[in-house]
């Protein structure tokens, strides 16, 4: 009565509380839910299927590889999306529309000195020609102990570097040209640290307008 809670179910019931009981007409290989207001059963049909009762095969999705690197692909309504029929589900080491670009890959040693946070930033910085640059950030959860890190990434980027929950920065990679795809190795230690600007310069320097301290 106070709409608070509500029941979820079992196949073959439907009503406010499960006590109206009706005939399920989804296929075996699906779910059936419930039941609409005319008495059709709601079906939800695996990646294989498609139709109301889940009976029509989707022969698209059951063409030979047209998601690479085992990707998932998923039917599309077609009255919805005309323009695309399909959609590929990546694992996240590929990305494309069906999945047939690798990401680039950044393996990361961690020195035995030195000690990540529970989780950290990844921040990566497109340098853009007459423009200001593109940053964009991605977040990984650490293990205790974690000696290495894999960190995958499909957007152009010049610049790489790790921030930890207390704020410190540090510098894992850098190109001068973007390379699409590509392996990098690289190791994280104490001495990438980036400096904060505060810790480089004095008081008097901060009073300066920002053009004087461009000019400095």
């Amino acid at each position: 009565p106070n709409n608070k809670t509500f029941c979820q179910c079992h196949e073959g019931w439907s009503g406010q509380y499960c006590t109206i009981k009706h005939t399920c007409l989804c296929s075996s290989q699906s779910l059936c839910i419930g039941k609409l207001a005319n008495n059709q059963s709601l079906c939800v049909c695996p990646l294989n299927k498609m139709g109301p009762q889940c009976l029509i095969d989707n022969q698209l999705c059951q063409s030979n590889q047209i998601c690479h690197h085992h990707g998932s692909c998923i039917l599309l309504d077609e009255y919805e999306t005309p323009e695309n029929k399909f959609l590929c589900i990546c694992s996240k080491e590929f990305y494309g529309d069906r999945c047939e670009l690798s990401r680039t890959r950044l393996i990361i040693s961690v020195d035995k000195t030195f000690h990540l946070s529970s989780s950290i930033f990844i921040h990566f910085i497109e340098i853009k020609t007459n423009d200001f640059p593109i940053r964009t950030t991605t977040f990984k959860n650490i293990r205790l102990q974690q000696d290495s890190l894999i960190i995958y990434w499909s957007l152009p980027f010049h610049i790489a570097f790790i921030e930890l929950l207390n704020k410190s920065y540090y510098l894992i990679t850098t190109q001068k040209i973007y390379k699409q795809s590509a392996i990098i190795h690289t190791s994280l230690n104490l001495f990438d640290r980036c400096f904060d600007i505060k810790e480089l310069f004095n008081e008097t320097f901060f009073n300066y307008t920002l053009l004087y301290r461009i000019k400095f």
